[in-house]
C-alpha cells in the first residue's frame, strides 16, 4: 500500500524579500569658477613674458658669450663644403671596384675623371688591383667612416651654430682677413660633442693621408715612379697634400679647443675645493 505525504493546507503569507535600503544619491553641480583676469593678476603676465622670452631665439649678432663654446671657422666649414663630395667620391670609386674602373659598368660617366688618376697611382688603378693591393680598399673604408664624421660635424654646425665675428683658428684682422676669423658658434653640450667628432674626423684624415705617404715611400714608389717628376709633384704630391694641410689646421684649432674647456673646467674645479 503505497501512502502519499499530505502538504499542509492553508492560506500562508507570500515570502516578502526583506527591504533593501537605497543611499539616496545628491547632484551636486560644481560651482563655477571664474576665468582668471589677466589684467589683474601681474605674476600671470611675469610668467608669460619669461616664456615668450626663452622661446625666442637670440639673433647671430646677439652672441657673445663669456664662456667657453666651440667654433667652427669659415675656413672650417669651406674645407668641409669641398671635401666630403670629393671622398664620397673616392670612397665609392674604391668600394665599389672594379666596377667603377675602365671598362666598368659603373666608370661612365661619374668615375670617368679617375682614368686619368688610376694611370698616375697604381693604387687605384688595375695594377694594384691585379696584385691584389690592399691598402687601396683599407683607405677607402676609412674614407667612408670619415664621410659619416665629417657628416654629423656639418649638420650640427648647421642646424644649431650661430654666425660668430670670431673665434679659434686663424684671426687676421679686418677686410677679407675678417672672413678668416669668423665662422658659426655651437654653445652647450652639442657644440662639445661636434668637437669631439670634428677633432676625431680630422685626425683619422690627417694619420691616414700621412700613412699613404709612407706607405708609398717604404714601397719604394713602386705604384708611382713610372711618372715625371712634374705629374708627381702636381698631382701626387700637391692634391693629396691638401688633406694633409686643412686635416692639420682642425686638428690643432679643435685640439686647442679642448685643452681650453679643459683648462677651465680644471679651474673650476680648484675654485670649488678652495
Amino acid at each position: 500500500m503505497v501512502s502519499t505525504r499530505g502538504h499542509p493546507r492553508g492560506d500562508f503569507p507570500a515570502n516578502e524579500s526583506s527591504p533593501t535600503k537605497r543611499a539616496s544619491r545628491t547632484s551636486a553641480s560644481p560651482a563655477p569658477t571664474s576665468s582668471p583676469d589677466l589684467d589683474s593678476s601681474p605674476s600671470f603676465l611675469k610668467s608669460l613674458a619669461r616664456r615668450a622670452v626663452s622661446n625666442t631665439n637670440a639673433s647671430p649678432s646677439g652672441v657673445n658669450d663669456t664662456t667657453w663654446c666651440h667654433t667652427a671657422s669659415n675656413i672650417t666649414i669651406l674645407w668641409l663644403t669641398v671635401s666630403i663630395p670629393l671622398v664620397l667620391w673616392d670612397s665609392l670609386y674604391i668600394l665599389l671596384r672594379p666596377h667603377t674602373m675602365s671598362g666598368g659598368a659603373l666608370q661612365w660617366p661619374l668615375w670617368k675623371p679617375y682614368e686619368i688618376y688610376a694611370s698616375i697611382d697604381h693604387v687605384y688603378g688595375w695594377p694594384g688591383w691585379d696584385r691584389k693591393d690592399g691598402f687601396g680598399g683599407a683607405q677607402g673604408a676609412l674614407n667612408a667612416v670619415e664621410v659619416v664624421l665629417y657628416g654629423l660635424y656639418a649638420m650640427i654646425i648647421y642646424n644649431h651654430g650661430v654666425s660668430a665675428a670670431g673665434g679659434t683658428g686663424l684671426q687676421l684682422g679686418e677686410g677679407v682677413g675678417a672672413w678668416f676669423a669668423g665662422g658659426r658658434k655651437v654653445r652647450g653640450p652639442t657644440g662639445n660633442r661636434a668637437l669631439i667628432i670634428g677633432f676625431a674626423a680630422a685626425v683619422m684624415t690627417l694619420s691616414k693621408t700621412v700613412l699613404y705617404y709612407f706607405n708609398e715611400y717604404y714601397s719604394d714608389f713602386g705604384n708611382i715612379r713610372h711618372n715625371d717628376w712634374l705629374t708627381i709633384l702636381f698631382f701626387y704630391g700637391v692634391m693629396n697634400g691638401l688633406w694633409v694641410i686643412f686635416p692639420a689646421y682642425m686638428t690643432v684649432v679643435f685640439g686647442t679647443d679642448i685643452l681650453q674647456g679643459l683648462d677651465i673646467a680644471a679651474a673650476s674645479s680648484s675654485k670649488k675645493r678652495s
